[in-house]
């Protein structure tokens, strides 16, 4: 086992690579942990290209629509974690269609037509298998069939394999030779993972979380030790649904017909005079289409009946409770659901509500939004960026964004470096 200078673990197999929208370098990390030289990358931003020499010694191209695939040297292997905005829940899964990102995976076909890797070995969202009845799937087999590689998927995370973070990403080997298929083998999944709180650094610097949501927090713990509640699982308590009444469905009735029920937090409607008015009174998640949307249908029933069972406690809980910031008035709960401390979970707030995660797997890092970056309400701040390098199995690299919103964005963005390690290390058995 030989270490190299970037502190990457090595056995002595040598193979070569191209590293294709590196970001920080999982790709790269993974492939020469198994030996792999990586003889070309390509980065966009800059920033990241610069820290990414700083780790492996090389400076990746710029936009890969520019790059000649004459000029890529030969490779065995071809790496692509192409962008997975347009296809992520978060990016509103707008797909091929986004002007921007959608259409690169176009690159990486033009590249490997031209030099024929044994394998393409690609990453991104789960969402590319489905979005639009599946037809970008199709598309993606088929421009990689007509230049004579077949496809084969895997949905992996890195918890499968021992590491603390629920991260669900599709796999996708591309076999040049029919030959390979039959060899083809994933990473078994792991009987044991690390708890998160075993990766957690206790020396450094770390960002506080703000008095506003130590006390949003506090306040909402609050309302769960009061309310007459068994167990929560998989449900959303609703603040505004508490004393609401509206039809969960008015997109087809009449402004004097909807005069007649109440809107979020009970206030009356009646008097409302014009659309906008009586919009306003009602929770923000149904303004657009004027109906509740499917996402969080049953949590309304739920907190409806909730405040049926608890209206004195719950009118005087939402006195308190801060109306600017639509987010904060819904908990998702999506921990033990016996244990209703939320000091016993991880915490991340999300633009849909603040959700609660059992405390020993950490949420997926998210690229698109450095305001959902994991909290560990129990140390009162949020997860570091060295942890969340170690989440990524990236905390080897010397050299990270300077600051902790783009290294947030990066680790985001990026592949696990420890899945790419074992996906790799299979292949090149053969």
């Amino acid at each position: 086992m030989e270490i190299l200078s970037n502190g990457i673990r090595s056995n002595t197999s040598s193979f070569r690579f191209v590293d294709l929208f590196a970001g920080i370098g999982g790709f790269h990390a993974g492939m020469a942990e198994n030996g792999g030289k990586c003889v070309f990358a390509c980065e966009i931003d800059d920033d990241l290209r610069e820290i990414y020499k700083n780790n492996f010694g090389l400076l990746p191209e710029g936009d890969i629509k520019q790059v000649d695939e004459k000029s890529i040297p030969s490779h065995d292997i071809l790496c692509a974690g192409f962008p997975c905005q347009p296809f992520s829940l978060a990016g509103k899964k707008k797909g091929q269609t986004c002007p921007e990102s959608g259409q690169l995976i176009n690159e990486v076909v033009r590249i490997a037509a031209h030099h024929k890797p044994r394998y393409i070995v690609l990453e991104n969202v789960p969402n590319i298998i489905t979005i639009d009845q599946g037809s970008f799937w199709r598309y993606i087999n088929f421009e990689f069939s007509s230049i004579g590689y077949s496809l084969h998927h895997r949905v992996l995370s890195p918890v499968d394999i021992g590491v603390p973070q629920n991260r669900h990403r599709v796999f996708i080997i591309a076999c040049r030779d029919e030959s390979d298929t039959y060899k083809l083998s994933w990473p078994e999944q792991s009987s044991e993972c690390v708890s998160l709180e075993n990766i957690l650094d206790h020396d450094g610097t770390f960002r506080a979380l703000e008095p506003s949501k130590v006390n949003l927090l506090a306040h909402w713990q609050r309302l769960l030790q009061k309310l007459n509640i068994i167990d929560l699982h998989a449900i959303s308590i609703t603040a505004p649904e508490f004393g609401a009444n509206y039809p969960k469905d008015f997109s087809r009735i009449i402004l004097k017909e909807l005069r007649k029920y109440k809107g979020a937090y009970g206030q009356s409607l009646e008097d409302c005079r014009t659309w906008k008015e009586a919009l306003s009174k009602l929770p923000s998640y149904v303004r657009k289409n004027r109906q509740v949307p499917d996402w969080i249908s049953s949590s309304v029933d739920f907190s409806r009946n909730l405040y049926a069972k608890n209206s004195i406690v719950a009118d005087e809980w939402v006195i308190d409770l801060p109306r600017h910031n639509n987010s904060w008035q819904i908990l998702e709960w999506r921990g033990d659901k016996k244990n209703l401390t939320i000091n016993d979970h991880l915490v991340q707030f999300r633009a849909s509500g603040i959700r609660i995660f059992r405390k020993d797997v950490a949420p997926s890092l998210i690229s698109m939004t450095p305001t959902q970056v994991p909290v560990i309400p129990w140390l009162g701040r949020y997860i570091s960026v060295r942890e969340a390098a170690k989440l990524q199995n990236l905390h080897h690299l010397s050299c990270l964004p300077g600051n902790n919103s783009a290294a947030f964005k990066a680790f985001g963005n990026a592949v696990n470096a420890k899945i790419v390690s074992m996906v790799v290390s299979k292949l090149i058995k053969h």
